[in-house]
Order: C-alpha cells, then sequence, then structure tokens
C-alpha cells in the first residue's frame, strides 16, 4: 500500500515554500476568501427545508473527502500514519455536523449542531486565520486544504447567522457547551488511547494529557500543569464562543430592525 501511494499519489503533491503569517499567501486569503465566504453565506441565507439540508450535506460530503485526500497525503508523504492527524480536533467537528443536518429531520439536536457551528466552528475558522501557522504547509495541495476548510467554517458559520440565528435560543447554545465538553472528553480518550502512538503528540482539542504547543496554553502548563491548562481553555473557549453568540444575537436585532 505505501509503494502504491508513493507511485501513484506522491506526484500529485507539490512542495513549496511555507507560507509566512500574513505574507501574500496567506494576507490574499483573509481579504479575498474570507470576504467571499460571508458574501456567498449572505446570498444562500434564504434556503430552507430541503435546500437547506442539501447544502448542509453537499458540504459535508466535500469536507469528507477532502479530508480523506488529507491523511492518504500525509501517510504518502510520512511513510506511515500520522495518529496527531486524527480527524478529531475542533476545526474537524462541523465536517460531521454538516452530514447529521444534512440527513436528519429538523429536532432538538440539529439546532444544537447549527448553533455549535454559529460559534465554536465560527471561532475556529477566524481564529486560524487571525494565527495561520497550524494551516502554513511545506506543501501546496495541503496548505491549500487547510485554507479552505477554515474558509468553509467561516462561511457555515455566518450562514446559520444569517439564516438561523433568530431562531436559536439560550438553551440551544446551552446544548452546545455541553456538545463541546463531551466531545473534549471524547478527545481526551483518545489522547490517552494514543498517548504512546508513533510519531507527533496526539493532542485532540488540545486538551491534554500531553502539553499543548499554543503560546498562551504552554505558560499555563508550565506553571500550573497541564489539568489547570485544559480547563482554563475549555472555559475559555466556551466564553468565547458565548461572546460569539450574544454578538450574533445583537446583530441580527439591529439588522432586523433597519
Amino acid at each position: 500500500m505505501a509503494e502504491f501511494l508513493r507511485e501513484y499519489f506522491l506526484p500529485m503533491l507539490h512542495p513549496m515554500q511555507r507560507p509566512e503569517a500574513w505574507g501574500g499567501f496567506h494576507t490574499c486569503f483573509f481579504f479575498i476568501g474570507i470576504p467571499a465566504a460571508v458574501i456567498l453565506a449572505f446570498f444562500l441565507r434564504k434556503l430552507k427545508g430541503r435546500g437547506e439540508k442539501r447544502l448542509f450535506l453537499s458540504v459535508g460530503v466535500i469536507l469528507i473527502l477532502s479530508e480523506i485526500f488529507k491523511q492518504l497525503a500525509y501517510t504518502t508523504i510520512e511513510g506511515a500514519y500520522r495518529f496527531d492527524l486524527i480527524p478529531f480536533q475542533l476545526c474537524s467537528i462541523p465536517m460531521y455536523l454538516c452530514i447529521i443536518i444534512g440527513v436528519m429531520p429538523e429536532n432538538t439536536f440539529t439546532r444544537i449542531s447549527k448553533t455549535f457551528i454559529a460559534t465554536f466552528g465560527l471561532m475556529g475558522g477566524v481564529a486560524s486565520y487571525i494565527a495561520p501557522g497550524t494551516m502554513c504547509r511545506e506543501w501546496l495541495e495541503l496548505t491549500l486544504h487547510s485554507f479552505i476548510w477554515h474558509l468553509v467554517l467561516i462561511f457555515l458559520g455566518f450562514y446559520v447567522f444569517f439564516s438561523n440565528i433568530e431562531e436559536l435560543g439560550k438553551r440551544d447554545f446551552a446544548g452546545a457547551v455541553l456538545m463541546y465538553f463531551s466531545l473534549c472528553i471524547i478527545a481526551f480518550a483518545i489522547n490517552l488511547i494514543c498517548i504512546n502512538a508513533p510519531g507527533a503528540d496526539v493532542n485532540m482539542f488540545y486538551i491534554g494529557p500531553k502539553p499543548s504547543n499554543l503560546p498562551v496554553c504552554r505558560e499555563i502548563t508550565a506553571r500550573f500543569g497541564v489539568a489547570a491548562n485544559s480547563i482554563v481553555y475549555a472555559l475559555s473557549l466556551s466564553a468565547c464562543a458565548f461572546l460569539i453568540f450574544v454578538s450574533e444575537k445583537i446583530l441580527k436585532f439591529v439588522f432586523d430592525r433597519k
């Protein structure tokens, strides 16, 4: 299998000089890609019923296919599977939620899923563009994959904002927070199972038990330990998601009154 991938898959990949944060590559995506994603979300805001479900399902399928491509690409380049790339990071979750929203009838869980996408998902997409270090790779296709992936998260977040945010309430946000903490528990379990896996440290959701490589998290871990960092990190993300949710509610109210 490894020989097959290197013979037929590796020629499809193109090495590149790793883009710099706020260099030309990143700046173009930031100032052209993000506005384009927001505008597209605005024009699709009136999709309802089957149209909306087809949108979520289509995006989910595209994300899954692109994730398969990424996994194959890294396995080909490294010569073995990288366990730190298990698709269970915060920015991976909307891929699964899109499929769920696309196939399930409208219910409490799909409302919570949309709220998660509009808060935690949007936060992940925007944060990655503000600090793009993890998106800048040494292979063109993998760099494009990461930049486009996080653009899709921004598109999905704004789509829910434009089309659904007024229908989503406090209980839906509370459900999204509960979903996040439940996912953190699953992520921690994956990290424990893969704690001795070969390659880079497995740290889904940056929740431990391996130390996080995020700048602020490194400082907290060094002074107070991994457990303290995990708690502070999870609570901080939940607080940021809450601010996003409240801001979206206020903005929608202001726009609707004009």
